[in-house]
C-alpha cells in the first residue's frame, strides 16, 4: 500500500487588487501517495502555477492546511519551509530557469552542492542522469547553446537528482513542439518506473493522461 506523501485540506490563497479580492486557490482538497503521478488540467489564470507555489512553500497560504509526512506547512518558519523545499521538492518552471552561466552538468549538480554533498558526488550523479536523459554529448553546454528541449530535460533533471518525495512541475511541455513534448513525457514515465517520488504536474495538455494516475481540473481557482 502506498504511503500519503501531501495532504491538502480547504486550501485557499487570496490575493488583493485594490478594493478586490482575487480567489487565486479556493477551497482545494487532495492528497497524493507515494510515486502517484497527479496532473492539475486548466486554462491559462485558472490557479494553476499558485497551487504549486502554494505546495512548494514559495507562497503563504491564506486558510486551509498543507500536510508533508508529519510537517504542517502553516507551522514552519520560512527557513524550515526552505530546508524542506532544498531536500524534498523539485519543481521545474515552464520556462527552464537554468543558471545561464553554468553548463548542464553544473546546473543539474547544483542542488546536490547545495545539500552539502562533496563536489565528486554531485558531478557524478549529474553526469549519470544527464546521460540517462539522453543529454550525455551536452554536459558542457550552456543553456544558450541547447535547443529548448534540451534545457527542459536539464531543468528536469536538476528537480530530480536529489530524490525528492515529490517534484512539481508547471507546464513542463508548454514551450514544445509536439514531438519534444511527447519525449519529455516518455522521459518522466521512464523514471517513475523505479521512483517513489510523487509527481504533480500542471498544464493544458491532455495527453498528460497517458502517464497519470488520476487528474484535477481547475478553473477559477477550485477543482470541478
Amino acid at each position: 500500500m502506498s504511503n500519503k506523501v501531501i495532504d491538502v485540506k480547504d486550501l485557499k490563497k487570496n490575493f488583493s487588487d485594490n478594493s478586490n479580492i482575487i480567489k487565486a486557490v479556493n477551497e482545494v482538497s487532495f492528497s497524493v501517495n507515494e510515486s502517484d503521478i497527479m496532473i492539475v488540467f486548466g486554462r491559462s489564470g485558472s490557479g494553476k502555477s499558485t497551487l504549486l507555489h502554494l505546495l512548494a512553500g514559495l507562497e503563504i497560504i491564506t486558510s486551509g492546511q498543507i500536510k508533508f509526512e508529519n510537517y504542517t506547512f502553516q507551522d514552519l518558519t520560512l527557513d524550515e519551509l526552505a530546508s524542506i523545499r532544498r531536500t524534498n521538492i523539485g519543481f521545474v518552471y515552464q520556462f527552464h530557469h537554468l543558471i545561464p552561466e553554468f553548463k548542464a552538468i553544473d546546473n543539474a549538480a547544483f542542488p546536490l552542492l547545495l545539500n552539502g554533498h562533496s563536489k565528486e558526488v554531485a558531478y557524478e550523479k549529474s553526469r549519470q542522469i544527464l546521460t540517462k536523459f539522453g543529454l550525455e554529448k551536452r554536459l558542457f553546454h550552456k543553456p544558450n547553446q541547447l535547443s529548448g528541449g534540451e534545457r527542459q530535460r536539464v531543468a528536469i533533471a536538476r528537480a530530480l537528482i536529489h530524490d525528492p518525495k515529490f517534484v512539481l512541475l508547471d507546464e513542463p511541455t508548454g514551450d514544445l513542439d509536439r514531438e519534444t513534448a511527447q519525449e519529455v513525457r516518455e522521459m518522466l514515465k521512464d523514471f517513475m518506473i523505479n521512483s517513489k517520488s510523487s509527481l504533480i504536474i500542471a498544464t493544458h495538455d491532455r495527453s498528460f493522461e497517458e502517464i497519470s494516475d488520476f487528474q484535477k481540473t481547475m478553473d477559477s481557482g477550485s477543482f470541478i
